[in-house]
């Protein structure tokens, strides 16, 4: 028979609280609930239980279902069998039968606590269980719209990104393009938050002429097996990271000394795109999060940047006439006084106390990714 209960019970379950009103079943900060006077007697979904487990309340069978990514609904049979379903009766109408002893319940999104909370998390209380993707893609867990709204979509791994939640070792690991077509990468993880950066395009300073074109540009260079001498993925590669991407960073050296934060550039996507910069031809004084060029830096700043559509590599500029209305003014190299030294490409007026231009065999990196 449904239920219908007063407040009266509260069951803790680890990160868990729940509570019975008036038949319903709500997890505390939840997003979903069930509803006790709408379940099925003598009802059940046939074929599509996944998981039986021994349990003594509705209570608890409901905990499970919820917090496992699989689960949709869920029905009790003979009072203690729980058995785990991965889609309900919105999806799958036909296969609801008669089965006495059973009852059938929905796993019901609860819309006004998802309003409440906002941007909520969704992946919050589910677990990811092997084999919930096919190999390529990873889980994501998705916020309900409707009763037909799956708790998960298997994507497929576009950037570093989709390994943020693995060993996050440094390496090279597969991703698929647009097209979904599998090739290398090479990716990064800040041990100090959860960024992870995917590699894009390396060289050393002694191959600045090929490389000293516009992100904007088509300029594939060994792009298949990333190296640190000579790559560069294609535009649409890049674009196809970038869109898995929140913001962008320069480095010198990876390949020698790991991440160092001098001469380290990091901006937002909102601020900078890098494959449509810039909206004039004349560079500009940009928001950034970080910036330093030997030594002198600064945080959450204007900094000089120019890129020349399809021409002049991005970079970033020192004491040049145009940078005296941006906030970071570091000081130029005495030979480069007309147009102050270049940072972070292009190089052409360098320092070579500058850790990218400092010998033939110095490297600059650049990376799509962030938290």
């Amino acid at each position: 028979m449904a239920e219908h209960i007063f407040p009266k019970a509260w069951l803790h379950t680890g990160l868990w609280t729940t509570f019975s009103v008036f038949g319903f079943l709500v997890l505390v900060q939840a997003q979903y609930m069930i509803d006790k006077t709408k379940a099925l007697d003598d009802k059940i979904l046939l074929g599509y239980a996944f998981r039986k487990l021994t349990m003594k309340s509705v209570d608890e069978c409901f905990f499970h279902c919820y917090e496992d990514c699989f689960c949709m609904a869920f029905q009790m049979c003979q009072s203690t069998e729980c058995q785990l379903l991965s889609t309900n009766q919105f999806q799958s109408s036909s296969a609801l039968v008669t089965m006495k002893g059973c009852t059938y319940y929905d796993m019901l999104p609860d819309f006004e606590q998802i309003k409440k909370r906002g941007s909520c998390d969704p992946a919050y209380g589910c677990q990811i269980y092997t084999n919930l993707c096919p190999a390529g893609r990873r889980y994501v867990a998705i916020t309900p719209k409707a009763y037909t709204t799956p708790r998960y979509l298997c994507h497929p791994l576009k950037s570093c990104r989709g390994y943020s939640n693995g060993p996050r070792v440094p390496g090279k690991y597969w991703v698929f393009d647009d097209n979904m077509n599998p090739f290398k990468i090479f990716c990064d993880f800040d041990p100090r938050t959860n960024a992870t950066w995917t590699l894009v395009q390396s060289y050393q300073f002694k191959y600045n002429s090929i490389f000293n074109t516009a992100y904007s540009t088509d300029l594939p260079i060994s792009e298949n097996t990333p190296r640190w001498d000579a790559y560069r993925l294609s535009k649409s590669r890049m674009q196809s990271i970038q869109d898995d991407s929140n913001e962008f960073r320069v480095t010198c050296k990876y390949d020698a000394d790991g991440v160092v934060y001098t001469d380290y550039l990091q901006v937002t996507k909102k601020q900078i795109n890098l494959l449509i910069f810039p909206k004039s031809s004349k560079g500009q004084c940009r928001f950034v999060e970080h910036i330093d060029i030997r030594g002198q830096n600064c945080s959450k700043c204007t900094a000089y940047i120019h890129q020349s559509s399809n021409v002049l590599h991005f970079h970033a500029v020192s004491s040049y006439e145009d940078t005296n209305s941006c906030a970071f003014q570091p000081k130029s190299s005495p030979g480069c006084k007309n147009y102050g030294d270049i940072s972070f490409g292009w190089y052409g007026c360098y320092n070579a106390e500058n850790r990218c231009s400092s010998s033939v065999t110095a490297t600059t990196q650049t990376w799509l990714g962030g938290s």
